[in-house]
């Protein structure tokens, strides 16, 4: 069932699954452990295809990621996204230990998949007032792995879960952005990609081959907003970009966003920003020459 590995003075014992879980979750752990290091331990650049998250148990030490140093100690989470090179060390004689994970399956929103923090974030996230709370989580987890006991893999992994949802509520990343669900993803790609040239909810499900029920109650679980409403508000958003950085008329701005009809972009738009899109495009540019033509297109819009 469990794989041991020895790399410098590390132990790695990897989590196998059974093929039915007790929860649908896409989230997968995909092995765990503890490490302890001697002084003065260096360990060679490296990189993962997955997560990794460590949790400094004691001591301290220091993690370069890409070329850049951060100190690390008692408390800390560190995080390597995907394909992240990175080598950790102990700072003159002191020791160091970690606890640890490797996580798939996952995606927050506006991340690539599988990744938990921005390129350019720090990786190293300071536990302070929860440091008490991670240290069981994560000592759990590795207790689970290592007994060897009946349940023991199911457990492990939903110990895993539930160190990233701390992570997540850690960092102020809220609910709505935490993708577990691979549909979710499928959705809020191809509404994000395709905002100006969905006209139904039939075309949606069409595209992606599901029915109207599921469409609207994923989406609305993970956003807060059914789709179409969604869409709505990709558009006027925008249609206010539209009208600050171009010379297009209102009509054409709504052309751009997907409304056929002036009338209904002019409705749209005043619902969402309480004015219309040409006194919002004044408001946002402030006063400016109109020539006799744009003045005359203006009033008929308004009509």
């Amino acid at each position: 069932m469990k794989e041991e590995v020895s790399m410098n003075q590390q132990e790695h014992r990897k989590i196998a699954y059974s093929k039915m879980d007790v929860i649908k979750l896409d989230t997968k752990c995909l092995y765990a452990g503890k490490l302890e290091r001697i002084k003065e331990w260096h360990e060679k650049s490296h990189a993962h295809p997955f997560c990794e998250i460590l949790f400094v148990l004691s001591g301290k030490g220091e993690t370069s990621v890409n070329g850049k140093v951060y100190p690390i100690e008692k408390g800390d989470i560190v995080i390597y996204n995907p394909q992240t090179v990175h080598e950790e060390s102990t700072t003159g004689v002191a020791g160091i230990e970690m606890a640890f994970f490797g996580i798939t399956n996952f995606q927050v929103s506006g991340l690539p998949a599988d990744h938990l923090i921005d390129k350019d974030a720090s990786p190293v996230i300071h536990t302070k007032k929860d440091m008490e709370k991670f240290d069981f989580y994560f000592r759990s987890l590795v207790e689970e792995v290592y007994a060897d006991k009946q349940y023991g893999e199911l457990i492990a992994k939903y110990w895993a879960r539930l160190i990233l949802l701390g992570i997540l509520r850690l960092s102020n990343i809220s609910e709505a952005k935490f993708v577990t669900n691979a549909i979710f993803t499928r959705i809020h790609q191809y509404l994000s990609h395709h905002f100006t040239e969905i006209e139904s909810m039939d075309q949606i499900c069409d595209e992606l081959k599901i029915s109207k029920y599921y469409l609207s109650h994923v989406f609305k679980n993970y956003m807060g907003i059914p789709p179409m409403q969604y869409i709505t508000t990709r558009r006027i958003s925008y249609a206010k970009k539209l009208l600050q950085e171009t010379d297009l008329t209102a009509t054409a701005v709504g052309e751009e966003c997907g409304y056929k009809d002036h009338v209904l972009f002019f409705k749209a738009f005043k619902k969402l920003e309480g004015i219309t899109p040409i006194a919002y495009r004044r408001q946002a540019s402030g006063p400016r020459m109109s020539t006799e033509e744009e003045l005359k297109k203006s009033k008929e819009e308004n009509k």
